[in-house]
């Protein structure tokens, strides 16, 4: 699966619950099963997660979950330049398909909220079925398409692994990463799969992941659609790939507001340094006391040189401090 740059990656992650704080992240991840254990191919754990790195070079439907039509429905039809790609949120999910490849367009859309009684990922993803069941009445065919995933931030843990990976092997640094993540939510470390990625200097090692009973969910969804496994990418890092362009700055505080909270990040100098998920945390004011926080402690000083920045919806304005740039999902 393609990273944001050219180094190996790896990595780690763990479910966060919905109403509850670190704490509840750990019990969400606890009930995430063995199946993704030691002797998983690399290919297999690949296919779940995406690191971010700051090296450049290196769903709303009413009924209790009945799908909403949110667009008007494409003519059916197979093309070979569509794909699917399917919003994994913590309150809703929301599938798309595309057409084209340097510039997709949305042909059709689709939103659902959960039923009641969805705590975890893997129920989330079983729980998809009625959407990709309406996709399927509004754009025609999905069979061998691609699907990518993109993964809600309230389900996924980030860290920064302030170690440096790059002189240890493969499966020492995946350990590394693996343990450290693992401690973090509280959870065995084979209870979670990972990846990782390097940035500039070395020092800071980006994590992510999520629970291993993550990918027999996902794998039987795929194989009931006859869809190929595309990227799967925690919300956050799609969009900071996106923008990361427009983020540099000496101090950047970067914050992204979903349904049950919201994602923070602080950079240096293009580099991610601190990350932390606010869980029901949404308004600004909060969220610039929580940021200027999250910049003490990775030990930066603030001054009128930093920046902070709201990726949210297009034509969304927030106060400042806060620059606005829009999303791309």
């Amino acid at each position: 699966m393609p990273l944001p740059s050219n180094n190996p990656a790896s990595a780690s992650a763990a479910a966060a619950d919905k109403s509850a704080g670190k704490a509840a992240a750990a019990s969400k991840s606890a009930e995430a099963a063995s199946a993704a254990k030691a002797g998983q191919s690399t290919s297999q754990a690949a296919s779940v997660a995406s690191a971010a790195t700051a090296d450049k070079s290196a769903p709303k439907a009413s009924n209790g979950g009945s799908p909403g039509v949110a667009a008007k429905a494409a003519k059916p039809g197979f093309s070979l330049s569509r794909r699917l790609r399917l919003r994994v949120g913590a309150e809703g999910a929301r599938a798309e398909l595309l057409s084209g490849w340097r510039k997709p367009r949305v042909v059709a859309t689709q939103q659902i909220e959960y039923r009641p009684g969805v705590a975890m990922l893997p129920e989330a993803i079983v729980a998809l079925e009625p959407l990709l069941t309406a996709i399927i009445a509004a754009g025609g065919p999905i069979k061998g398409l691609t699907c990518d995933v993109l993964i809600g931030d309230a389900w996924m843990l980030y860290d920064v692994v302030r170690a440096d990976l790059r002189n240890l092997s493969p499966r020492a640094a995946d350990d590394v990463v693996r343990s450290a993540l693992a401690d973090v939510a509280g959870v065995p470390p084979g209870d979670v799969i990972t990846r990782w990625q390097t940035q500039t200097g070395g020092t800071c090692t980006i994590a992510c992941g999520m629970p291993a009973a993550v990918l027999p969910s996902l794998q039987a969804m795929l194989k009931a659609h006859q869809l190929h496994p595309g990227e799967v990418t925690g919300e956050f890092v799609y969009e900071y790939n996106a923008q990361r362009n427009r983020l540099s700055s000496r101090c950047a505080v970067i914050s992204l507001v979903r349904e049950t909270g919201t994602q923070l990040a602080v950079t240096a100098d293009g580099v991610l340094t601190a990350m932390s998920f606010e869980l029901g945390v949404r308004a600004p004011e909060d969220l610039e006391v929580r940021g200027r926080g999250l910049v003490r402690g990775a030990g930066l000083t603030l001054d009128s040189d930093t920046r902070f920045f709201a990726l949210l919806p297009a034509g969304w304005t927030p106060p400042a401090p806060w620059i606005a740039l829009p999303t791309s999902v």
